[in-house]
């Protein structure tokens, strides 16, 4: 479905968050259709400017869906729902528009999507900021950047998107180029479990045609088994035939490509991510050496990695961004040298028990100090786990003492880095995770 496709018909919006205003917005100013009906889950208040639409919420959201002639599912809701699965024939998003709307009228423009259940944002941005550099028209969007739907009435040589699962999940058409980081277990009420989580993220390229291709990460079993099915138009990155990483460096067969100690990129895990990246530049038969000086100058995504800080022989990383176990673990496996760890956050009922192997195995870690709601628990996975001697485990009673304690403790010890990982939501102490590391930033500054 396109945008030409809803000239005229009664319009539901599903969701009246930011994507849902803005879909309202664009619809309205450039006269598709002046009919709306608005629907969310919850009790709300009508947009600005739609004042006089009727609106469904709560126990009345399938007679607003009944009444409509297409609805237009925000990416919060759930295509689980059985009101989506009802009404699925008239349902479309956001970014099913955009992508259709783009590759029917813009063929110059070549999408480039990027999905995965970790680094994706990362990716997507060095991506775009590469190819800007190397002279190109470039579109960020989607999951990050600008929205999709403010890009669809520019040209451009390439837009680069990052695609989140909840929006993958019905996509009836696919980027001329996709590729996954990684798919690690994540349980999401959203997507009804793992498995549909899994299909959910890859289906993302199940509408290729074409010439259309997608690069997975060869070194991530999950990944290669869910794509197997597609295999035809399926190529490998962290392959020793194409780009990988290895000692800190990204190759290109036996070729140094590009050292993590020139970038300002934190965490040997984004070299895998770049392998995918590279891949791609690779592909597009552009300049890989340009684009590598260019990565030079790219500046790491707030929160994610995020150096802070260098005192006294202490690095201060602010990682808010890692709201689960399996993030923090690929935090602390991406440095080198002494690691004192800050965690904890809202309680989301995950398993702490290989976090805690993690920081068993890595005795780079010195100490972990926990905060928070969660605090308690990882405390005690680590010390049902934690048998070394020559680790402190601190429950801590604020992030400022936290901070002071770990930057003391290294400090004495020759020096090393403070990894703010809290592998939980930021909720309930915080509105979200920049916030929380805002406020990591801000207390580290003041030491």
């Amino acid at each position: 479905m396109k945008i030409s496709d809803l000239l005229g018909k009664k319009i539901a919006v599903w969701g009246l968050g930011a994507e849902g205003k803005d879909i309202l917005n664009y619809l309205k100013s450039h006269d598709v259709t002046q009919d709306f009906i608005l629907i969310n889950d919850t009790l709300c208040d009508k947009p600005e400017g739609f004042a006089g639409c009727d609106l469904y919420c709560e126990q009345r959201v399938a007679e607003g869906c009944d009444k409509a002639d297409v609805i237009i599912r925000s990416p919060g809701v759930s295509i689980y729902k059985p009101e989506i699965t009802k009404y699925r024939s008239k349902v479309t998003t956001v970014t099913d528009l955009c992508l259709n709307e783009i590759r029917d009228n813009h063929s110059n423009c070549k999408i480039i999507a990027i999905s995965g259940s970790k680094g994706k944002s990362t990716s997507v941005s060095a991506l775009a900021f590469m190819l800007t550099k190397l002279g190109f028209k470039v579109g960020l969007g989607g999951n990050i950047g600008r929205p999709l739907i403010e890009l669809i009435d520019d040209d451009y040589d390439f837009l680069v998107a990052e695609i989140s699962s909840y929006q993958a999940s019905d996509l009836t058409v696919s980027p001329h180029i996709g590729m996954f980081t990684n798919l690690f277990y994540v349980h999401s009420e959203w997507h009804n479990g793992h498995e549909n989580y899994c299909r959910d993220k890859v289906h993302m390229i199940a509408n290729q045609k074409g010439d259309d291709c997608f690069w997975v990460n060869a070194q991530n079993k999950q990944l290669v088994d869910y794509t197997e099915e597609f295999a035809a138009r399926r190529r490998f990155y962290d392959v020793e035939s194409g780009f990988y990483a290895k000692d800190r460096c990204l190759f290109y067969k036996d070729k140094n490509v590009v050292s993590l100690d020139d970038l300002k990129l934190s965490g040997t895990h984004n070299l895998d991510n770049l392998a995918g990246v590279f891949s791609i530049v690779a592909s597009l038969g552009l300049d890989v050496k340009a684009a590598a000086e260019a990565l030079k100058e790219f500046e790491p995504l707030p929160h994610r990695l995020q150096k802070v800080a260098f005192k006294n022989g202490v690095l201060f990383i602010n990682d808010s961004i890692s709201t689960a176990p399996e993030a923090a673990i690929g935090a602390v496996n991406s440095f080198e040298g002494n690691l004192v760890l800050i965690s904890g956050g809202q309680d989301n009922q995950q398993d702490y028990s290989e976090y805690a192997h993690c920081v068993e195995k890595n005795h780079k870690v010195r100490a972990v100090i926990t905060l928070y709601q969660t605090g308690p628990k990882i405390m005690k996975a680590l010390r049902e786990q934690v048998k070394r001697g020559d680790i402190s485990l601190i429950e801590g009673d604020s992030l400022e003492k936290a901070v002071a304690i770990a930057y003391d403790l290294l400090q004495k010890n020759g020096g090393g880095t403070v990894l703010f990982t809290p592998t939980s939501p930021s909720f309930g102490f915080y509105k979200n995770f920049m916030e929380r590391g805002n406020h990591f930033i801000k207390v580290v500054e003041a030491l």
